[in-house]
């Protein structure tokens, strides 16, 4: 007879035991007023992904759709949620069916592309993060997009294609809150210079700082051949674990585990 799975292994035992804050208490209060709102519940999830409870905002945003199924935003929210968590199949699994309820939807879009990147789907990736960029209302959503659409490409080894499409990013628009990918995509297209901007990132805050230096540690490794100088960005990265839940933060641990594969 096979052995079957533990149950300590199958069951999740463990839960957060830190306090949660104010804007989780007041979102629970909004709950228990009006139980069966699907927005409060989103709210709710919202509120404790805001502290990093990412198990917690599933059960928010699953209890959410059982009051409405059809809730775009939930399967989105939840997406996040499961990213955050390392389990990218389920990601992307709500992403889908997100968008087959709101089909412009340009953050599933985006997520689903980032989830299939994750999970080394990268045909299906670049696919989702074609449709992101058509989506793409302004330059910032543009310059996120496109710097995981030429991550992916380089490790698929289409590096001509990679600088094509490094290429229609430039060095006068308008960033927003894609400043750290702004950064990296100017330096895959030859306008910046690699080590300026990894010293940049260096400053800043662990999320940030991941946000910037991922892709600069594909870009050596699959562009330049410099896998030494990409694992020690890599570890670096790893080792300024602030925000573990961050998809560049994950990316990285996953190319480090598998390092020698």
């Amino acid at each position: 007879m096979s052995k079957k799975g533990l149950k300590e292994n199958q069951i999740f035992a463990a839960r957060d035991t830190v306090e949660e804050n104010d804007k989780i208490k007041a979102a629970r209060e909004a709950v228990a007023a009006d139980p069966t709102n699907a927005e409060k519940y989103m709210a709710l999830g919202l509120a404790l992904r805001g502290q990093m409870f990412f198990r917690e905002a599933l059960e928010a945003y699953s209890i959410g759709l059982t009051y409405d199924p059809f809730m775009s935003l939930l399967y989105r929210h939840r997406g996040h949620a499961y990213v955050n968590l390392g389990q990218y199949q389920e990601a992307a699994a709500d992403f889908e069916m997100g968008l087959r309820i709101d089909p412009k939807n340009w953050d599933c879009w985006y997520h689903l592309g980032l989830s299939y990147h994750l999970m080394g789907s990268y045909e299906r990736a670049l696919k989702a993060y074609e449709t992101c960029y058509a989506l793409s209302p302004t330059d910032e959503y543009r310059i996120c997009t496109t710097d995981w659409y030429c991550m992916t490409l380089m490790k698929m080894g289409r590096i001509d294609d990679m600088r094509k499409a490094a290429a229609r990013i430039h060095a006068d628009m308008e960033p927003g809150m894609s400043e750290g990918y702004f950064d990296r995509v100017l330096v895959y297209n030859g306008t910046r210079n690699i080590d300026e901007v990894l010293a940049e990132a260096a400053a800043k805050d662990d999320h940030m700082y991941a946000t910037g230096a991922y892709g600069l540690a594909v870009y050596e490794e699959y562009v330049l051949g410099n896998r030494e100088k990409a694992k020690e960005i890599l570890t670096r990265i790893a080792g300024r674990d602030e925000t573990w839940g961050g998809f560049a933060e994950h990316a990285a641990a996953d190319q480090l585990k598998h390092w020698d594969d």
